[in-house]
């Protein structure tokens, strides 16, 4: 077992694909590497990394590059057709008469299938009861329910009925099935596994079955940017394994200014490995502004980050007001779908030849309205009647499927977009925004952006309510939170102080 401390920006990732490569190169077949990461995208990085540089095949070679949830599902032979769904979830809720979608669904995609996971707090109580190995009564007293104990000791039964009934599995159950069944694991001959601070006791149970099938284990993480404790993360399993370990010791992201912020906050911290690590040698900025509203978003990448969502709300409108183009919930501000029929429009008026697919032809029918001037009645099931592969062009969709629109521009031929949507895209593109790339500004929580960084951060020192009640009771974790917001910089950190001192981060 041998471990790598990462502190931000050191290259933890790069350190494990590296030997990876070594591997590779020293003759070792990709079918004996397991490379394990808490995130698929990470995991596929390892993998197409690999496969570009060695020319092997991503699916046949690369069999266990992948997350610790798709592994199980890959060793215990499921199928889609016995993952936990949305549809599942709102049968369940119906049954014990709770809502347990009401607060939203998060999707995840994993090599093989794909999970929708409630954020209703029962459901993460649930969860976090079965992810530490220690009961409902234990995750009960962590979590602040508005029910009594009995009412989420009987969901907490009803939930693994409802499963069992129906020959479902959700995350934590694929989890516990392949921690019970340790001979389903292969023996490898080296494992690799990343963001190791994440892993909860059950993720650790899988891990060490992996440690104990294999000849060498390499682990990299950083205790200090462990935030999800409150998911049932184990951080001190990963400070406590046994064997050599190395710190990364010299950032390629954080500059001077922002790691001189970054080691007074970490330094806050009263139970973590020491660690010393170097920035880089450009000097940076720290700002410390109370109202963000002033600020000259330009064209550099922007990060914006809050304790809590709700934080972010009102800077939110007020750049949709003001004609930024950015992305929350992992969503651009603008929606797909008519982002998707202003280029369809203007794409189609560019030149007579140009075409646009079947989907997309679709798409922009429905945001003209079906009028004389729009659509004809029943132009939309023709469409419905078209091949897949079929390409449309103006005329084509005007000789053959009912389009009336003349050649105007898009403000005015997509007459079914919302007025605040169509003011706010006509905004972005007077400007010169182009609204089909990736937006360079983007809102987040501190937990959300865990492992992005930008040139610009703009990071929120509020705290809510509960957070400060988690912060009386676990300083060491708040204070880890705060580190990784800060070093999310790669250039400018603008500090938005709190309006209250009594209820934010101090500085």
């Amino acid at each position: 077992m041998f471990r790598y401390f990462g502190p931000p920006g050191t290259g933890k990732t790069t350190t494990l694909l590296n030997k990876v490569d070594e591997l590779l190169a020293g003759g070792m077949s990709p079918t004996n590497i397991g490379y394990f990461s808490f995130t698929r995208k990470a995991a596929h990085e390892a993998r197409d990394r690999a496969v570009a540089r060695f020319g092997l095949d991503a699916e046949e070679d690369f069999v266990y590059f992948r997350t610790l949830h798709s592994l199980a599902f890959l060793l215990l032979g499921m199928n889609s057709a016995a993952v936990l769904t949305d549809k599942h979830l709102k049968m369940f809720s119906q049954k014990v008469g709770v809502d347990l979608t009401a607060t939203g669904l998060e999707r995840v995609e994993e090599d093989g299938f794909a999970m929708l996971r409630s954020n209703h707090p029962v459901m993460r109580c649930i969860d976090l009861a079965r992810n530490t190995l220690q009961g409902p009564r234990h995750s009960y007293n962590l979590a602040d329910l508005d029910i009594p104990f009995y009412e989420f000791e009987h969901l907490f039964h009803e939930y693994d009925r409802f499963k069992k009934l129906n020959g479902l599995k959700d995350f934590t159950d694929m989890m516990l099935d392949l921690a019970a069944h340790a001979g389903y694991i292969p023996y490898l001959r080296t494992v690799f596994l990343d963001e190791a601070q994440d892993l909860t006791p059950l993720q650790w149970k899988v891990a060490e079955h992996l440690g104990e099938r294999s000849d060498q284990m390499f682990v990299a993480g950083d205790d200090d940017q462990g935030i999800y404790r409150w998911s049932g993360a184990d951080i001190d399993k990963f400070v406590m394994l046994p064997g050599a370990s190395e710190v990364l010791s010299q950032s390629y992201r954080v500059p001077r200014s922002v790691h001189h912020v970054a080691t007074s906050v970490v330094s806050r911290i009263r139970k973590r490995q020491q660690k010393e690590w170097s920035p880089r040698t450009e000097e940076g900025s720290v700002t410390r502004i109370y109202d963000p509203h002033g600020i000259e978003f330009n064209d550099k990448e922007w990060l914006v980050l809050a304790q809590a969502n709700y934080m972010l709300d009102e800077l939110a409108s007020s750049m949709r007001s003001s004609g930024h183009f950015f992305e929350r919930f992992n969503n651009p501000s603008l929606g797909k779908r008519v982002r998707s029929a202003i280029g369809s429009w203007n794409h189609l008026q560019g030149s007579p030849g140009n075409e646009i697919s079947l989907k997309d032809a679709q798409n922009l029918y429905g945001h003209i309205s079906t009028n004389e001037t729009g659509v004809e009645r029943g132009a939309k099931k023709l469409l419905d009647r078209a091949e897949e592969q079929d390409l449309f062009t103006l005329e084509t969709l005007r000789k053959h499927f009912g389009l009336r629109v003349l050649d105007v521009p898009w403000d005015i031929a997509l007459d079914r977009i919302k007025d605040e949507d169509r003011a706010y895209a006509a905004a972005l593109l007077n400007r010169g925004v182009n609204i089909f790339r990736k937006p360079k500004i983007r809102l987040s929580t501190i937990h959300g952006a865990k492992g992005g960084e930008a040139d610009n951060v703009l990071l929120y020192l509020d705290l809510s309510g509960k957070a400060l009640m988690e912060m009386e009771r676990n300083p060491d974790d708040a204070y880890r939170v705060l580190y990784v917001g800060v070093t999310r910089a790669k250039e400018n950190l603008i500090l938005k102080m709190s309006e209250d001192s009594q209820r934010g981060w101090s500085i």
